[in-house]
């Protein structure tokens, strides 16, 4: 394809550059953390009854220049599909426009790629949409280490419970066929009406409407971007939100109830994450607002509430209803009501084996066998 809305090239060039190197990870090598990795999926399997039904692949050790390299083919994954679509519709610009419109674009996928490249530590990374491909389980070796100096955690704990988290991503997406098909659709859906719909006459006249001081509460609030949607892609935004704050929300509850059982200094990590996603500086927290990553943290915290409380009041199985079918997933106003969702898919609401508990039995009679 000639026509590209991304200079690439130029993307990457300066993704590498504002990236860098960074610290050196002194902790396992690639070896011992995919046996950690793996250890962590048969632990996240036996806890939430999950069964991988595709491969889930190993675990790997990388740079922050290799992960820029994932990132952006990802992105062009993405792009491929977009472009398809205004090449079809003639809304691709051409000639020195579109060059230029490239550059730009270029420029911006670099910045936010490179900011990113520093503060990943671990990614589940499957293509949501476009070619099929094999997923990857991706660990940035300098960002591992500069985390855990953050966090003032032990190595063992600190990389046992990283594992855990991203390895629940991985069972989640290899257990429930359809959930890779239903985000990637509305992510798909999304960019395409996005790409289509939005007029600059309608971006005017809300700006007009907004004035001076609403348009600063708009940026301020990081939403200013969803004044420009339509309904039905306002739709789109809560379903694909809902499904991804369940996803997150699911594997910041497994962490948990895992680390809570597997030795002295883990359960610690919880309070000193917390701390330093709260703890930073003024440019970060512009950064963050502006890459959507202050929605990101609130995904995890609300995801986590819903989750919580729907095991509290009926245990893993009864959570695990949320994997049965899209249908199921439960609306972002379910999310802040767990009861009524609970209520909705006909899970009842009986007294189970507490979580920690059983995993307590679980660990020990692991143990006792090693």
């Amino acid at each position: 394809m000639s026509e590209r809305l991304v200079d690439w090239n130029l993307a990457e060039r300066i993704a590498c550059t504002i990236a860098g190197e960074g610290p050196a990870w002194l902790g396992a090598g690639e070896a011992e953390l995919r046996r950690e990795s793996d250890r962590a999926i048969e632990i996240v399997s036996d806890y939430t009854g999950l069964r991988a039904r595709t491969e889930i692949p190993p675990a790997e050790l990388v740079t922050r220049e290799e992960w820029v390299d994932s990132s952006i083919k990802s992105f062009q994954e993405i792009s491929a599909e977009l472009e398809r679509e205004l090449i079809e519709r003639s809304q691709m610009p051409s000639g020195i426009g579109r060059r230029l419109g490239a550059a730009a674009t270029g420029v911006e996928v670099g910045l936010a790629t490179g900011y990113l490249a520093q503060k990943v530590v671990g990614q589940y990374d499957v293509a949501l949409f476009g070619p099929a491909r094999s997923p990857r389980l991706l660990f940035v070796a300098p960002n591992l280490a500069a985390a855990r100096q953050r966090l003032g955690a032990e190595p063992e704990p600190f990389l046992h419970w990283i594992a855990l988290h991203e390895g629940t991503h991985a069972l989640q997406f290899a257990a429930v066929p359809w959930l890779r098909e239903h985000i990637g659709g509305l992510a798909r859906e999304l960019l395409t009406k996005a790409s289509l719909d939005v007029k600059t006459s309608d971006v005017l006249s809300k700006l007009v409407g907004l004035g001076p001081r609403g348009i600063s509460e708009a940026v301020r609030r990081g939403d200013l971007a969803n004044l420009f949607w339509t309904q039905p892609q306002m739709e789109l935004v809560d379903q694909l939100t809902a499904a991804m704050t369940v996803v997150e929300g699911y594997a910041e509850h497994v962490m948990d109830a895992a680390a809570s059982e597997m030795g002295e200094g883990v359960e610690d990590l919880r309070e000193s994450l917390e701390k330093d996603r709260g703890s930073r500086g003024t440019l970060d927290q512009v950064v963050a607002r502006l890459l959507g990553l202050d929605a990101k943290l609130a995904q995890y915290r609300r995801g986590k509430a819903f989750c919580d409380q729907v095991v509290e009041a009926g245990g893993i199985d009864t959570l695990n209803r949320v994997w049965r079918s899209a249908e199921d997933l439960p609306t972002l106003s379910e999310i802040d009501q767990p009861l009524s969702w609970i209520d909705r898919v006909g899970a009842s609401r009986l007294p189970r084996i507490h979580p920690v508990r059983s995993l307590r039995r679980l660990i020990l009679r692991r143990t006792s066998t090693a």
